[in-house]
Protein backbone atom coordinates (compact mmCIF):
# COMPACT_ATOMS: atom_id res chain seq x y z
CA UNK A 1 0.00 0.00 0.00
CA UNK A 2 1.33 3.83 -0.85
CA UNK A 3 2.44 5.12 2.40
CA UNK A 4 0.72 8.92 1.62
CA UNK A 5 2.74 12.03 3.35
CA UNK A 6 1.86 15.11 1.58
CA UNK A 7 -1.19 14.20 -0.57
CA UNK A 8 -0.65 17.01 -3.24
CA UNK A 9 3.14 16.58 -3.92
CA UNK A 10 2.60 12.41 -3.55
CA UNK A 11 0.07 13.15 -6.87
CA UNK A 12 2.64 15.01 -8.41
CA UNK A 13 5.32 12.59 -8.39
CA UNK A 14 3.09 9.52 -8.92
CA UNK A 15 1.75 11.01 -12.14
CA UNK A 16 5.27 11.51 -12.72
CA UNK A 17 6.60 8.13 -12.33
CA UNK A 18 3.39 6.53 -14.09
CA UNK A 19 1.88 4.85 -10.51
CA UNK A 20 -1.63 4.60 -11.45
CA UNK A 21 -2.19 2.81 -7.45
CA UNK A 22 0.05 6.18 -6.39
CA UNK A 23 -2.41 8.69 -7.61
CA UNK A 24 -5.29 6.91 -6.68
CA UNK A 25 -4.14 6.80 -3.18
CA UNK A 26 -3.05 10.45 -3.18
CA UNK A 27 -6.86 11.45 -4.60
CA UNK A 28 -8.02 9.31 -1.68
CA UNK A 29 -5.99 10.96 0.50
CA UNK A 30 -7.61 14.25 -0.04
CA UNK A 31 -4.94 15.72 -2.91
CA UNK A 32 -6.23 18.84 -5.08
CA UNK A 33 -6.73 17.14 -8.43
CA UNK A 34 -5.52 20.70 -10.01
CA UNK A 35 -2.63 21.20 -7.76
CA UNK A 36 0.38 22.76 -9.14
CA UNK A 37 3.47 24.17 -7.35
CA UNK A 38 3.83 27.92 -7.76
CA UNK A 39 7.19 28.05 -6.24
CA UNK A 40 9.05 30.63 -9.26
CA UNK A 41 7.70 33.54 -11.36
CA UNK A 42 8.79 31.36 -14.36
CA UNK A 43 8.46 27.83 -14.13
CA UNK A 44 5.94 25.40 -12.47
CA UNK A 45 5.67 21.69 -13.12
CA UNK A 46 2.25 21.45 -14.01
CA UNK A 47 -0.82 19.91 -12.21
CA UNK A 48 -0.96 16.10 -12.68
CA UNK A 49 -2.54 15.75 -15.69
CA UNK A 50 -0.02 18.06 -17.20
CA UNK A 51 2.56 16.22 -16.18
CA UNK A 52 0.81 12.30 -16.74
CA UNK A 53 0.06 13.91 -20.31
CA UNK A 54 3.62 14.54 -21.58
CA UNK A 55 4.80 11.57 -20.01
CA UNK A 56 2.09 9.74 -21.93
CA UNK A 57 0.92 8.03 -18.79
CA UNK A 58 -2.33 6.77 -20.14
CA UNK A 59 -4.35 5.05 -17.68
CA UNK A 60 -3.24 8.07 -15.17
CA UNK A 61 -4.42 10.27 -17.98
CA UNK A 62 -7.87 8.51 -17.79
CA UNK A 63 -8.24 8.34 -14.22
CA UNK A 64 -7.92 11.87 -13.95
CA UNK A 65 -9.98 12.93 -16.14
CA UNK A 66 -12.70 11.02 -15.19
CA UNK A 67 -12.29 12.88 -11.63
CA UNK A 68 -12.92 16.10 -12.92
CA UNK A 69 -9.12 17.63 -13.58
CA UNK A 70 -9.32 20.15 -15.41
CA UNK A 71 -7.54 20.18 -19.42
CA UNK A 72 -7.48 24.02 -19.62
CA UNK A 73 -5.20 24.79 -16.22
CA UNK A 74 -1.98 25.94 -17.25
CA UNK A 75 1.46 25.97 -15.86
CA UNK A 76 3.49 29.36 -15.39
CA UNK A 77 5.02 29.33 -18.83
CA UNK A 78 1.25 28.83 -19.97
CA UNK A 79 1.39 25.31 -21.54
CA UNK A 80 -1.73 23.35 -21.30
CA UNK A 81 -2.74 19.79 -20.88
CA UNK A 82 -2.43 19.53 -24.48
CA UNK A 83 0.59 20.81 -25.67
CA UNK A 84 2.56 18.66 -23.23
CA UNK A 85 0.87 15.75 -25.26
CA UNK A 86 1.26 17.03 -28.69
CA UNK A 87 4.97 18.08 -27.71
CA UNK A 88 5.87 14.44 -26.83
CA UNK A 89 3.62 13.26 -29.52
CA UNK A 90 1.57 11.67 -27.21
CA UNK A 91 -1.20 11.17 -29.69
CA UNK A 92 -3.36 8.93 -27.68
CA UNK A 93 -3.49 11.34 -24.68
CA UNK A 94 -4.04 14.32 -27.63
CA UNK A 95 -7.30 12.04 -28.47
CA UNK A 96 -8.68 11.63 -24.81
CA UNK A 97 -8.15 15.46 -23.61
CA UNK A 98 -9.61 16.50 -27.56
CA UNK A 99 -12.71 13.96 -26.29
CA UNK A 100 -12.95 15.60 -23.06
CA UNK A 101 -13.38 19.60 -24.03
CA UNK A 102 -9.73 19.94 -24.58
CA UNK A 103 -9.48 23.18 -27.28
CA UNK A 104 -7.37 22.67 -29.96
CA UNK A 105 -5.72 25.80 -31.00
CA UNK A 106 -4.99 27.06 -28.07
CA UNK A 107 -1.46 29.09 -27.86
CA UNK A 108 1.10 28.62 -25.30
CA UNK A 109 3.59 32.00 -23.92
CA UNK A 110 5.42 31.57 -27.40
CA UNK A 111 2.03 31.70 -29.32
CA UNK A 112 2.15 28.29 -30.47
CA UNK A 113 -1.02 25.78 -30.36
CA UNK A 114 -0.41 22.21 -30.11
CA UNK A 115 -0.55 21.24 -33.92
CA UNK A 116 2.50 23.91 -33.94
CA UNK A 117 4.73 21.67 -31.19
CA UNK A 118 3.86 18.38 -32.79
CA UNK A 119 5.02 19.30 -36.35
CA UNK A 120 7.80 21.15 -34.72
CA UNK A 121 8.86 17.65 -33.10
CA UNK A 122 7.96 16.06 -36.04
CA UNK A 123 5.47 13.97 -34.59
CA UNK A 124 3.71 12.96 -37.89
CA UNK A 125 1.00 10.92 -36.42
CA UNK A 126 0.11 13.71 -33.59
CA UNK A 127 0.18 15.91 -36.56
CA UNK A 128 -2.65 14.07 -38.70
CA UNK A 129 -4.58 13.52 -35.59
CA UNK A 130 -4.89 17.07 -34.73
CA UNK A 131 -5.42 18.16 -37.76
CA UNK A 132 -8.60 15.04 -38.40
CA UNK A 133 -9.86 16.58 -34.68
CA UNK A 134 -9.85 20.01 -36.50
CA UNK A 135 -6.78 22.12 -35.65
CA UNK A 136 -6.17 24.98 -37.89
CA UNK A 137 -3.49 24.53 -40.11
CA UNK A 138 -3.82 28.30 -41.71
CA UNK A 139 -2.91 30.06 -38.14
CA UNK A 140 0.36 32.25 -37.74
CA UNK A 141 2.66 32.50 -35.45
CA UNK A 142 4.71 30.47 -33.02
CA UNK A 143 7.16 27.96 -34.33
CA UNK A 144 5.04 27.89 -38.13
CA UNK A 145 5.50 31.06 -38.64
CA UNK A 146 8.38 30.45 -41.47
CA UNK A 147 5.62 27.82 -42.92
CA UNK A 148 4.76 30.32 -45.66
CA UNK A 149 8.39 29.37 -47.28
CA UNK A 150 8.13 25.72 -47.23
CA UNK A 151 7.85 24.31 -51.02
CA UNK A 152 7.63 20.97 -51.79
CA UNK A 153 10.63 19.21 -53.52
CA UNK A 154 12.79 21.96 -52.95
CA UNK A 155 15.74 22.67 -50.16
CA UNK A 156 13.47 25.57 -49.19
CA UNK A 157 11.87 24.22 -45.72
CA UNK A 158 13.40 21.02 -45.87
CA UNK A 159 14.51 19.74 -41.92
CA UNK A 160 13.99 17.12 -39.90
CA UNK A 161 10.27 18.10 -39.86
CA UNK A 162 9.96 18.21 -43.68
CA UNK A 163 6.93 15.31 -43.80
CA UNK A 164 4.86 17.01 -40.35
CA UNK A 165 5.24 20.51 -42.37
CA UNK A 166 3.81 18.57 -45.68
CA UNK A 167 0.58 17.70 -44.08
CA UNK A 168 0.14 20.91 -42.51
CA UNK A 169 0.72 22.40 -45.71
CA UNK A 170 -1.68 20.25 -47.41
CA UNK A 171 -4.51 21.19 -45.08
CA UNK A 172 -3.64 24.76 -45.28
CA UNK A 173 -4.51 24.42 -49.21
CA UNK A 174 -7.20 22.14 -49.08
CA UNK A 175 -8.77 25.63 -47.14
CA UNK A 176 -11.16 23.19 -45.41
CA UNK A 177 -11.79 23.05 -41.47
CA UNK A 178 -13.42 20.90 -39.27
CA UNK A 179 -16.45 20.89 -36.44
CA UNK A 180 -14.39 20.87 -33.74
CA UNK A 181 -17.13 18.81 -32.02
CA UNK A 182 -14.79 15.31 -31.97
CA UNK A 183 -17.45 12.90 -32.51
CA UNK A 184 -18.58 15.21 -35.65
CA UNK A 185 -15.50 16.65 -37.68
CA UNK A 186 -17.77 17.28 -40.22
CA UNK A 187 -15.18 19.48 -42.36
CA UNK A 188 -16.06 22.89 -44.07
CA UNK A 189 -14.56 26.05 -46.10
CA UNK A 190 -14.70 28.96 -43.63
CA UNK A 191 -15.82 31.58 -45.93
CA UNK A 192 -18.62 29.96 -46.85
CA UNK A 193 -19.81 30.29 -43.34
CA UNK A 194 -20.75 26.58 -42.95
CA UNK A 195 -18.65 26.36 -39.87
CA UNK A 196 -20.01 28.84 -36.92
CA UNK A 197 -17.73 29.95 -34.13
CA UNK A 198 -18.23 29.84 -30.21
CA UNK A 199 -19.54 32.95 -29.55
CA UNK A 200 -17.47 33.19 -26.01
CA UNK A 201 -14.10 31.99 -26.97
CA UNK A 202 -13.88 32.30 -30.68
CA UNK A 203 -11.89 29.69 -30.68
CA UNK A 204 -14.04 26.38 -31.60
CA UNK A 205 -15.79 26.19 -34.67
CA UNK A 206 -19.40 23.95 -35.11
CA UNK A 207 -21.18 23.06 -37.91
CA UNK A 208 -24.61 22.59 -35.96
CA UNK A 209 -26.23 23.85 -32.63
CA UNK A 210 -26.42 20.47 -31.55
CA UNK A 211 -22.68 20.07 -32.12
CA UNK A 212 -21.90 22.81 -30.18
CA UNK A 213 -24.54 21.90 -27.19
CA UNK A 214 -22.95 18.18 -27.01
CA UNK A 215 -19.42 20.03 -27.01
CA UNK A 216 -20.34 22.16 -24.03
CA UNK A 217 -21.94 19.12 -22.51
CA UNK A 218 -18.16 16.89 -22.72
CA UNK A 219 -16.03 19.10 -21.46
CA UNK A 220 -15.72 22.96 -23.77
CA UNK A 221 -18.08 24.14 -21.03
CA UNK A 222 -14.97 24.47 -18.82
CA UNK A 223 -11.99 25.56 -21.02
CA UNK A 224 -14.78 28.66 -22.74
CA UNK A 225 -12.84 31.53 -21.93
CA UNK A 226 -10.18 30.33 -20.49
CA UNK A 227 -7.87 29.13 -23.11
CA UNK A 228 -7.66 32.77 -25.22
CA UNK A 229 -4.00 33.76 -24.38
CA UNK A 230 -3.98 37.73 -23.36
CA UNK A 231 -1.53 39.09 -25.83
CA UNK A 232 -1.20 42.21 -23.47
CA UNK A 233 0.13 40.49 -20.39
CA UNK A 234 3.71 39.21 -21.11
CA UNK A 235 4.56 35.42 -20.47
CA UNK A 236 6.60 35.35 -17.45
CA UNK A 237 9.26 33.75 -18.94
CA UNK A 238 9.57 35.79 -22.12
CA UNK A 239 9.52 38.97 -19.96
CA UNK A 240 12.41 37.50 -17.42
CA UNK A 241 14.54 37.06 -21.05
CA UNK A 242 13.40 40.51 -21.68
CA UNK A 243 14.25 42.19 -18.79
CA UNK A 244 17.85 40.42 -18.66
CA UNK A 245 18.58 41.44 -22.14
CA UNK A 246 17.76 45.16 -21.21
CA UNK A 247 19.84 44.93 -18.78
CA UNK A 248 22.67 43.40 -20.88
CA UNK A 249 22.12 46.68 -23.44
CA UNK A 250 22.04 49.45 -20.48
Amino acid sequence: MAVIIEPNLDLLYAAMNGSLRGVKAALKAGADIDFDIKNSETFSPGTALYIASYKGHVDIVKLLLRKGASVSKRTRSSFGPLHGAATEGKTEVVDLLVQHGATLDIRDGFQNTPLMRACNYNHVDTVRRLIELGARPDLTGGQLQGMRYYKPGTEIGKGENEESLKLVEEARKSKLLRCCNPTCGKPGYRSTGTLKLCGRCKLTRYCSRDCQKQHWSVGHKKCCGHDAYNHDEADPLQQRMADKSHMKHS
